[in-house]
């Protein structure tokens, strides 16, 4: 059954995601089944970069199709079904995920592929610590790599952090994720706040 209550139409919340996930799963067009691969991307602007090698199947795949897939989640954490009683099925987990489709391309201008991967370095190792892309000592690296952008003509978005909760069940769910002060709890806690009590 679908979930309106988890769709989430702020494309501010988006940007969010793809800015902080660590990877995306990349949906290529194949036969007789579709061809999935995750990478590490940046986003920017309505495009997703990434790279990869001048040959394989996902270079082949983009050549021949333009179309393609791409989608991006984030954990949050697993509700065990115990913290509201006995019921297997009151076990859940919380998440934001999005999925996109648009067109592929493949960058070819060799300070466009710099720029590409500038942000994809960005993104990873903000604090620096390398030759900048334009350096001539990437020229050769340049050549070699193929450099993607997709453009996203469409996208959806959901996140699940109790939406479909009462306030009390909600306060109470977020006294036993306190209480149990696992990895992803506090920031669990602090999604159901954002979602559960805006307005």
């Amino acid at each position: 059954m679908r979930r309106g209550e988890f769709d989430i139409s702020d494309r501010a919340e988006l940007k969010k995601l793809l800015n902080e996930a660590a990877f995306g799963t990349l949906c290529l067009n194949d036969k007789p089944f579709a061809y999935m691969v995750s990478v590490n991307f940046a986003f920017r602007s309505g495009y997703i970069y990434f790279h990869g090698a001048l040959e394989g199947r996902k270079y082949s795949l983009a050549l021949k199709n333009h179309l393609a897939s791409f989608s991006v989640v984030k954990e949050y954490a697993f509700v065990p079904s115990y913290f509201f009683g006995a019921m297997a099925c009151g076990g859940t987990q919380y998440f934001a995920s999005a999925f996109l489709e648009g067109e592929l391309f493949i960058i070819k201008n060799k300070k466009q592929k710099a720029a590409a991967l500038k942000l994809i370095m960005k993104k990873y190792q903000n604090e620096g610590g390398y030759e900048p892309l334009d350096a001539y000592m990437y020229d050769k690296m340049l050549d070699k790599t193929a450099v993607f952008k997709l453009k996203i003509a469409s996208s959806s978005l959901k996140i699940k952090a109790g939406q479909n909760l009462n306030k009390e069940q909600a306060i109470l769910l977020m006294e036993k994720l306190k209480k149990r002060d696992g990895a992803k709890d506090l920031e669990t806690i602090k999604l159901i706040k954002k979602f559960c009590f805006q307005g």
